[in-house]
């Protein structure tokens, strides 16, 4: 019997919306690098997408389903859901991001998809009570749950009283093709109107505690007044802090040196970061620290789960302590007066990126759905 398209496995991708940020861009590669020969791909969002979002980058191969959930309890977009997947006879699904993890897993096990997996892409310390309870409960219905960091793999089972057994590793992972993206330096700096002469510290992030640009700000602060000029910090992304952090930029009087950017395409950003920084309090593996090192970004950023995994100090990066404004501006002082070193530490991050391919993580995803898959 020749191979038909009913051979192929139906995997369904499910996440809250396509809003802009690292999972959802994830995801989109994950679906784009999935083979096609043997596995079809769906993608699910079950909440409302935002303004703005990715929906515009979606494969044109791949079926795309809306559901709008108005919330947890929307008992008529979950039967929508359930009776999507028993339709379209749905062999496996991957649920990304806790809204997800919770409603899209228990439709798939009332639809009696054969294959479940879930991903746990950060350390969540402030789950309530309940939420561990109903991800516990999903667990015994779920085939593996997939992990983006040795760090996720121990707090998640600790916190939810899981086997390590039932997890995979599988780090986060990009497509590596932004090798040549500094050749356009000055023309994306034209295209923000932002002067060549700078030195650039960038970070992409939404702006939320998690993140720590007030870290950042108060970085910029100590650089100030001991004296240091000579470059700028552009800080990409939205989020519930844009005016907490705009009214610490005034009264800091750092109007000058620190400009919020709003969303901008990644490409974008690394193609001006002199430096990247992640100044985050807790990380899974943050898809734009991967993105920083595939761009060859000199890169300062704390020492968190998943970059303490990606990244050595002093080696491929700088690394300090989270919520420590001085060592912050300790880094970024020894980085903007010293051009060997930000070479060292952006060629090395570049040859390290390689564990990180998208290839590798998609090559996992396909495993669990067909066991002694090879490509």
């Amino acid at each position: 019997m020749k191979q038909g398209a009913r051979e192929r496995k139906k995997v369904v991708f499910a996440i809250n919306n396509l809003g802009m940020g690292g999972a959802e861009n994830m995801l989109i590669e994950q679906v784009r690098y999935m083979n096609k020969a043997r596995f079809e791909s769906y993608i699910v969002t079950l909440l409302p997408n935002s303004k703005t979002h990715l929906l515009e980058r979606l494969p044109q191969d791949t079926k795309f389903m809306e559901f709008n959930f108005s919330g947890l309890f929307d008992f008529v977009s979950l039967y929508k859901l359930y009776s999507y997947l028993r339709r379209e006879k749905i062999d496996a699904i991957i649920t990304s991001l806790f809204d997800t993890n919770l409603l899209g897993r228990t439709a798939a096990i009332l639809a009696r998809v054969p294959v479940i997996l879930s991903n746990e892409v950060n350390i969540y310390e402030h789950k309530k009570k309940w939420q561990i309870a109903a991800d516990r409960i999903l667990a015994r219905f779920t085939k593996k749950i997939l992990v983006s960091s040795n760090e996720v793999l121990d707090f998640t089972s600790k916190q939810e009283n899981l086997p390590k057994s039932k997890f995979v590793l599988n780090f986060n992972a990009i497509p590596l093709k932004l090798g040549g993206i500094k050749r356009e330096r000055e023309r994306i700096l034209g295209k923000y109107n932002l002067p060549q002469e700078q030195i650039y510290i960038t970070t992409a992030g939404s702006l939320t505690p998690q993140k720590g640009q007030k870290y950042l700000v108060d970085a910029v602060y100590e650089l100030k007044n001991k004296g240091v000029r000579g470059f700028k910090v552009l800080i990409f992304g939205k989020g519930v802090l844009k005016e907490e952090l705009l009214a610490q930029i005034k009264k800091l009087n750092l109007i000058e040196e620190i400009q919020l950017m709003g969303i901008a395409p990644i490409e974008d950003i690394l193609a001006i970061s002199d430096i990247f920084t992640l100044p985050s309090l807790w990380e899974g593996l943050s898809i734009a620290l991967l993105e920083a090192m595939d761009a060859g970004c000199p890169i300062v950023a704390t020492k968190v789960s998943g970059t303490n995994e990606a990244l050595e100090n002093e080696i491929s990066a700088l690394l300090v302590t989270p919520r420590n404004s001085l060592e912050l501006a300790e880094a970024y002082n020894r980085l903007l007066y010293d051009d060997g070193l930000r070479e060292r530490l952006a060629n090395k991050a570049k040859e390290v990126v390689e564990r990180f391919s998208i290839e590798k993580n998609v090559r996992v995803i396909e495993n669990l759905i067909l066991p002694n898959y090879a490509r």
